[in-house]
């Protein structure tokens, strides 16, 4: 037995060993790397606009669509999603841009504090340009105007009946006329209001229409050439030269060149608004594309 035993010994020690030595050796196939979740993409730009990259003209910003140019204008459809936001983008020239709904945004200009508009369907604004700036829809309300470039320049730049530059006053004929006549109103009776005159430059000059049934807008000669914008609750029948054009809804436009009959018509009865932006010099006329 004694010498059994002592044959045995060195072998379990041996065997130990070996087992010991395996125990320590590293494994021949590398651990499996850790798989965190990844991120949601962030909806919103860093606050500071300037930290982005360098701005994009307009005609390549994603959410601005063209809808029309020629040599006064280059109109385009901006449709931005809630928890959405625009490129940093450039505006090189003066332009209005009129709300279709309601809107409550972040406007973050380069190297200004951001501005929190909270605007009114049809509310329309003017701006110079010359700047760049990111739209935000961080309130979760989705975002939607047509932005209209005035290609040329504008000169001097004047709030008629509306407030279209904030801050500034008004010089409204209208309320003169109503002030001297004792009404500040008109009646209940009036099924369509007067066009108001809501803003003017030394090249254009912005009116508000309204048409309802057996009430259309109609220009049998018009002098200057005109950009026709379809407001939120429009049902128009675009009629040039006595020809049918086209049927216009919200954010539709027509370009009418100087010149052509002009009826606008209220298909549904439902009383419809639309702007007329009149371009003072009618020369070279261009023809939309």
């Amino acid at each position: 037995m004694k010498p059994a035993l002592c044959l045995l010994c060195p072998v379990l020690l041996c065997a130990l060993f070996q087992t010991s030595l395996q125990a320590q050796a590293p494994s021949s196939t590398p651990p499996q790397a850790a798989n965190p979740q990844q991120a949601p993409p962030s909806y919103l730009p860093p606050r500071n606009p300037t930290a982005l990259a360098g701005p994009v003209p307009i005609n390549e910003e994603p959410r601005h669509r063209l809808l029309l140019q020629n040599d006064f204008t280059h109109v385009y459809n901006l449709m931005i999603p809630s928890l959405d936001f625009t490129l940093p983008h450039q505006h090189d020239l003066p332009y209005l841009y009129i709300t279709l709904g309601p809107a409550d945004i972040i406007n973050a200009i380069a190297g200004q504090p951001e501005l929190h508009q909270v605007l009114e369907d049809g509310e329309t604004h003017y701006t110079p340009g010359n700047f760049t700036h990111v739209v935000r829809t961080d309130s979760g309300v989705p975002y939607h105007d047509i932005t209209v470039e005035l290609v040329r320049p504008q000169g001097t730049a004047k709030n008629v009946c509306k407030e279209v530059m904030p801050g500034q006053p008004t010089d409204c004929p209208q309320q003169q006329i109503a002030r001297n006549n004792g009404r500040a109103k008109k009646t209940a009776a009036d099924p369509v209001t007067d066009p108001v005159p809501c803003f003017e430059t030394d090249e254009i000059r912005v009116d508000l229409y309204k048409v309802a049934s057996a009430s259309d807008y109609v220009d049998a000669a018009p002098k200057v050439d005109a950009l026709l914008i379809a407001l939120n609750n429009a049902n128009l029948d675009a009629n040039l030269a006595g020809e049918h054009i086209s049927f216009l809804h919200g954010g539709d436009v027509l370009w009418m060149p100087a010149g052509q009959h002009r009826r606008i018509v209220d298909f549904l009865g439902t009383h419809s608004s639309f702007l007329l932006i009149s371009f003072k010099d009618g020369t070279p006329r261009p023809s939309a594309q």
